[in-house]
């Protein structure tokens, strides 16, 4: 899979999946278990499934997976991570006013992009922080199905806040359309695995980590009825749920890409988006 490009077919529309990640180690060249990954899926069959440090392209991990998704050559690309945040502390000029304040905050020293704590200082700075986690709209319907959400500005353990920070970098770096403020061809969407199960029946917690193989085994059998996997895929999303989780982020893009939506938009989507989960 190159930067800008998946393994060559010349038929059909090709929608990529991200698992993401906002710690430093998972964008370092060399990564002994990497845990961030791109699916690629065409015509129903996954064609390529690998991790960022496996992308072609020059210069570091993210700088390749920005190149991948700036050159556009996908109908649409999910990604695993929070787009926006809650309504009150978005800037009043909207979500390109927000991507622009991130793009112009410094990296931190040890990963290409701002660390959580600083995203959590420009939210307060717009609005104070009424709750420690505060959720979105679109968090809150998954929330009240019982499926764990990361608070976008939540930095203490397993927070969304690094999350955020990194994929809001992303965004600004790759310029591309976001949904659901933008439809067509190339846009990126804001995906969501664990949701994904839910909606369709299937386990979505306990799945990491050597006691979950067998959840992932069942998992990777249910999606052989939609997606056509050769077995070495399959090897890679049982034996952890980073990869699964990036072929579980590619029917969020088909989903919004398509209008196939488990949960329809919520009211607050033009100014904090929405997570798409295929019905």
């Amino acid at each position: 899979m190159e930067a800008g490009s998946c393994e060559h077919r010349t038929m059909g529309e090709r929608f990529l999946g991200i698992d993401f990640s906002g710690a430093a180690a998972p964008w370092t060249p060399r990564c002994a278990k990497p845990t961030v990954w791109i699916a690629a899926v065409e015509d129903d069959v996954l064609i390529d499934l690998r991790p960022v440090q496996a992308l072609g392209g020059e210069g570091a991990p993210f700088d390749r997976l920005v190149g991948l998704l700036k050159a556009g050559d996908f109908r649409a690309a999910g990604i695993d991570a929070p787009c926006s945040l809650p309504a009150r502390h978005m800037p009043t000029a909207g979500h390109a006013a927000l991507l622009k304040t991130v793009s112009m905050m410094p990296s931190a020293a040890d990963r290409p992009f701002p660390r959580g704590a600083d995203l959590v200082g420009l939210a307060h700075s717009i609005a104070p922080l009424e709750t420690a986690k505060p959720a979105r709209q679109t968090e809150a319907v998954w929330q009240k199905k019982g499926v764990n959400v990361r608070s976008t500005l939540w930095n203490g353990a397993r927070g969304g806040a690094p999350f955020t920070a990194a994929c809001l970098t992303l965004l600004a770096r790759a310029e591309r359309p976001v949904w659901p403020w933008s439809a067509g061809a190339g846009i990126i969407v804001e995906a969501f695995p664990a949701g994904q199960l839910k909606a369709w029946s299937l386990p979505y917690a306990k799945y990491a980590g050597a006691e979950g193989g067998a959840v992932r085994q069942l998992i990777v059998a249910a999606l052989r009825r939609r997606l056509s996997i050769k077995p070495a895929f399959r090897k890679l999303m049982t034996d952890g749920p980073d990869a699964l989780d990036a072929v579980l982020a590619s029917f969020g893009a088909r989903a919004a890409a398509k209008g196939r939506l488990a949960e329809p938009l919520p009211d607050r989507w033009r100014t904090e988006g929405a997570i798409a989960v295929h019905d």
